[in-house]
């Protein structure tokens, strides 16, 4: 009974996702959306630290511009972190449903989005 249930309910829905490609629906908007945001996040926060250092090591004199370009640095720093846990934990689920890995690299290619 346990093995007609397990063969029903959970073996047949996974075969059937698998063959109907939603793996590949899947890695697609992982390739197209996810990765190119994760990319587009990162150079922001990468961004911001680089303005911060400008503003700290720019005026000397200023303490209020030395406040703000600490933030600046202080949070660039936290959202560059934040978009490396998020690659990484993209990494992990994709792996675990088996869509294959995040690849920011591989976002430069769009000729799928425009295939007729």
């Amino acid at each position: 009974m346990l093995e007609q249930f397990i063969n029903e309910y959970i073996l047949v829905p996974v075969v059937y996702a698998q063959n109907t490609g939603v793996e590949n629906l899947l890695g697609k908007i992982n390739e197209h959306v996810l990765n190119p945001l994760i990319i587009l996040l990162f150079a922001v926060a990468f961004v911001q630290f680089v303005i911060g250092l400008f503003n700290f090591f720019g005026a000397r004199e200023n303490a209020e511009d030395l406040e703000k370009g600490k933030k600046h640095i202080v949070w660039g720093i936290i959202g560059m972190a934040i978009m490396v846990s998020v690659f990484g934990i993209m990494s992990f689920l994709t792996s675990s449903i088996g869509t294959g890995d995040v690849n920011p690299d591989s976002s430069g290619d769009v000729s799928g989005l425009f295939s007729k």
